[in-house]
Order: C-alpha cells, then structure tokens, then sequence
C-alpha cells in the first residue's frame, strides 16, 4: 500500500471509531438509572453543531425511557493540521412528555478536549404508549446551535 492509502485507512478506521462511539466518555449529568438490563441503546439523531459531531441517544426500559446526549469530533484531524484546541461547550439536553409535561432539562458547560462527552439527560417512569420527545443543542465559539430532537412511543 502506498503511504497515501495507509493514511486514508486509518483516518476512515478512526472515523468509523469515533462516530459509533468507540472513544471513551466522561459522565457529565444527573439521570435516573436504566433498570432493564436487556434494554437496546438506539441513536437515530445525529448532526452538526457548532463544528462538532453530535448524537441523542435513548434506552426504552420496562416503563419508561433514558435520553443520553453525545459530543465528539466531527472527523479525524487533516494531516499537518495544528493540534486540536480545548474549548468550552454549552450543551442542553430536554425531556418532555406529549402534552406538555416536562421530565426536565440538563443545561452544562463542559471542556471538550477531542474526547466524546456524555450528557445523560432526566429520564424515568414513563406511563404505557406516551410519546417521549427530546431535544439536545450543543454551542461553542458562538456558533448557533442546530438542535437535534428524537421522539420515543415507550411500549406497553
């Protein structure tokens, strides 16, 4: 392989590491805790914000659900590029119930230093087949945020 083609599999690998959450995570949060220990992680939102990756994940539990919300870098760095600055990051993460009830709201500024931040957001008892919608919004380097919202129907 040639050295070009060396540099381009690894970027990609990274990439792919990066993007299914493969780095590791600081906990930064306040969230109720999953009981079922069957239950799937699914993340069906994803974008960018303010320059960084981000995903809102969930976990439907027994009765109710757990939104997780998830920063990273948007891809690996460019060759020759200079080295990746810390910078300060304001992230929201909202839980609330169709109809109007709200299961809270998780407002944090945090460094983010090229590792994956979680945000675990307020979750819990849900009642059978209500819809669960959650919002989560990322800004830095006064960049608009371009929030990301997900909606769950937690089973009966």
């Amino acid at each position: 392989m040639t050295r070009k083609m060396l540099t381009t599999a690894a970027a990609t690998g990274a990439l792919a590491l990066a993007l299914a959450g493969a780095t590791p995570a600081v906990a930064a949060g306040t969230a109720a805790a999953t009981t079922a220990e069957t239950a799937t992680e699914v993340c069906d939102a994803a974008g960018l914000q303010s320059g960084l990756w981000t995903k809102l994940c969930y976990t439907v539990t027994e009765d109710g659900v757990q939104f997780t919300g998830r920063i990273g870098l948007a891809g690996p760095p460019s060759p020759g590029s200079p080295p990746l600055r810390t910078k300060l990051v304001d992230a929201a993460l909202t839980t609330d119930i169709q109809g109007g009830e709200s299961l809270g709201t998780v407002q944090q500024s945090l460094l983010f230093r090229a590792t994956t931040l979680e945000i675990a957001g307020y979750g819990g008892t849900v009642p059978c087949g209500a819809t669960v919608t959650a919002t989560f919004s990322v800004s830095a380097d006064g960049w608009y945020t371009h929030p990301i919202s997900t909606s769950v129907v937690v089973p009966c």
